[in-house]
């Protein structure tokens, strides 16, 4: 990886540095964790994952399930970076896996999204161990992240799209996508070519593994919007109001729901300052607590819709979620 995306990259999630440190796991006792558990034997030491989980806060008959993805600018960082928001969600009886994927320059687009599948398979065949109910497996990741869970949420959508990605579908159907400030157009970012924007062309460069990012065969696929349809699991978009790295993508992805129908759920982080950039993965800050909240809110109220295995009652949200700014 050149000098330039690495820089670049860490710019782009340059909270990253901040998390794992503050994230403490005596803040939630009840949360057991299984850490670096391999779910592929195709890349054994890159496929780990963590779990997290309640045995004794148990909200659900069964554990509904969330797959995390951590963000980067698809260049850096670590299934550890997204550790406070994942305990926080398994606090409130969730089953959490927290998964690593490949990292440029040895590993391009799109062998993360069939990495993300055999997460599943993983899922399918651990599902009697760990009391798993498949019929509710959400999928959520920040950043770069927010970006690949939305790719394999369209994959969803479109058996073509997932065929000229390589996935291997499973029998798993996704119930919700939790999507934190991510990009989803990777052909213009505010306006302008993406592949003319430095900040944003050297990333391409290395996820996709050419200089002329418009000339790799994977170009027309690396977007998820041309790929939602209908069948997009309900979502919750989040965005923060200071957030200029992906300003403007959330009214992007909203555009395609309106336009085919999707349920979907916005939050806007708008405490200052920390509604930047992965606000939320910063869990000890107010806004990151308010945003969890409404977080764990949209999948008891997802479980709830067309399933009974929810205990306690689940709380109404609203269409829109506009959070106001607090002192």
């Amino acid at each position: 990886m050149s000098l330039e995306s690495t820089l670049l990259g860490g710019i782009f999630n340059f909270d990253n540095f901040a998390k794992y440190k503050w994230c403490n796991e005596l803040n939630y006792p009840s949360v057991t964790d299984e850490l670096d558990v391999c779910f592929s034997d195709s890349n054994p030491e890159l496929l780990k994952c963590d779990l997290h989980y309640s045995e004794t806060n148990k909200v659900y008959d069964k554990y509904p399930v969330l797959v995390n993805i951590h963000g980067g600018g698809w260049l850096i960082g670590d299934k550890k970076n997204s550790t406070g928001f994942c305990l926080q969600i398994a606090d409130d009886g969730v089953f959490v896996m927290n998964i690593n994927y490949g990292l440029p320059p040895k590993y391009r687009f799109p062998y993360q999204i069939q990495t993300h599948f055999e997460a599943f398979k993983w899922l399918e065949e651990n599902a009697d161990k760990y009391n798993l109910d498949l019929d509710n497996v959400f999928i959520s990741g920040d950043s770069a992240g927010a970006h690949m869970a939305s790719v394999v949420a369209a994959c969803q959508c479109s058996p073509e799209y997932a065929q000229a990605l390589g996935v291997r579908p499973t029998s798993i159907k996704i119930k919700g996508a939790m999507l934190y400030c991510g990009l989803y157009d990777l052909d213009k970012w505010n306006g302008l070519p993406m592949d003319k924007v430095p900040v944003c062309r050297s990333m391409m460069q290395e996820f996709l593994g050419v200089k002329d990012v418009r000339q790799s065969p994977y170009f027309k696929y690396v977007s998820p919007l041309p790929y939602i349809n209908e069948k997009m699991p309900r979502t919750f978009l989040v965005s923060g109001a200071v957030d200029i790295m992906t300003r403007g993508e959330e009214k992007k992805m909203e555009e395609q729901f309106i336009k085919h129908g999707v349920d979907y759920v916005t939050y806007r982080g708008k405490h200052f300052p920390n509604s930047f950039h992965d606000f939320m993965l910063l869990a000890f800050t107010v806004e990151a607590k308010k945003c969890l909240k409404a977080s764990s809110e949209f999948i008891r109220e997802t479980v709830a819709m067309e399933s009974k295995s929810a205990k306690k009652e689940v709380v109404p949200m609203k269409k829109q979620v506009h959070n106001l700014k607090t002192g």
